[in-house]
């Protein structure tokens, strides 16, 4: 397997185009997820403006799983 040279915060915002999105006013520090070790919930989450959840940590359980067939 090759490998992979691991890209820094900024470089994988600038592949994901969040470069072009800006965070002011989003809770930067703050990881999504419901359990232990997370400062806020999944609900709180969601309920940031879509431009902020670009921004922000969060955990693969805040989303819902589908079935491929």
């Amino acid at each position: 397997m090759k490998n992979l040279k691991k890209l820094n915060r900024k470089d994988l915002e600038q592949v994901n185009g969040a470069a072009l999105t800006t965070c002011n006013g989003c809770p930067v520090n703050a990881t999504f997820g419901d359990g232990a070790g997370f400062t806020a919930s999944c609900a709180s989450y969601w309920a940031l403006p879509e431009h902020c959840r670009k921004c922000v940590l969060v955990s693969m359980d805040c989303f819902e799983q589908i079935q491929l067939e």
